[in-house]
C-alpha cells in the first residue's frame, strides 16, 4: 500500500523561527514555501564580487541580505536600494522588509540555478514589485523590467561585446566586465 504524504509548506514566520534558531546546517532560502539550498561555486563567487563592485554608486547601497518578497524569503546574490531608504518593517530583529520604490535592482548570479532564476524567481520578484531584475549568467545578462503580479512584462538579453544599462546610476556596464 502506498500512502501519499503531502510536502510540508513553510510559512515565512515558521522559516524565520527555524533560521533564527540555527535549524539549517547550510545557507538556504524560502521559495514558494519550499526550503532551497543556496549553491555557490567558483565562477558564481567571482562573478558576484565583480557585479557588486560595478553596481556601487553614490546614493545607493548594494547588499546581499535576504529580500522578503511576498510569501518567499529569497537570498538574491545582491540587490540595490536607495541609501536613504528605511525598512518598511521587520519580520524579526535581524530581517527587514522593503518598499518597491526603495529597491532598484535585484540580481541573481546564475550557474546551477539558471532555469529557476529565469522562471520561479522572476515571478516572485515581479509579484513583489521589484522594478528591475537581472539574471547574470555565463551566456550574458538577462534584464527583466516592468513587473506585474504574473511576471515581468519585458526581458532583454545582453551578450559579451554589449553594454547593459545600470538605470538607477545613469551609466552602462560592459557585459564582459560583469561575467568575466
Amino acid at each position: 500500500m502506498t500512502v501519499a504524504v503531502p510536502n510540508y509548506r513553510w510559512s515565512v514566520e515558521s522559516f524565520v523561527r527555524a533560521w533564527e534558531a540555527g535549524a539549517f546546517e547550510q545557507r538556504v532560502e524560502l521559495i514558494d514555501g519550499e526550503v532551497w539550498p543556496v549553491v555557490i561555486g567558483d565562477w558564481h563567487g567571482r562573478t558576484v564580487g565583480r557585479v557588486m563592485r560595478l553596481l556601487f554608486a553614490d546614493g545607493f547601497d548594494v547588499t546581499t541580505s535576504t529580500l522578503p518578497s511576498g510569501g518567499s524569503l529569497p537570498d538574491p546574490d545582491c540587490w540595490v536600494r536607495r541609501a536613504d531608504a528605511s525598512p518598511a518593517g521587520r519580520l524579526s530583529p535581524r530581517l527587514s522588509y522593503w518598499r518597491p520604490a526603495d529597491v532598484l535592482l535585484v540580481v541573481e548570479v546564475s550557474d546551477e540555478t539558471h532555469a529557476a532564476d529565469l522562471t520561479v524567481k522572476a515571478r516572485i520578484y515581479a509579484a513583489a514589485g521589484w522594478p528591475e531584475y537581472w539574471v547574470v549568467a555565463q551566456d550574458g545578462i538577462h534584464v527583466h523590467t516592468d513587473p506585474a503580479e504574473s511576471g515581468y512584462a519585458n526581458r532583454r538579453s545582453y551578450r559579451c561585446g554589449e553594454r547593459v544599462p545600470v538605470r538607477y546610476a545613469g551609466v552602462e556596464a560592459a557585459v564582459a566586465d560583469l561575467i568575466g
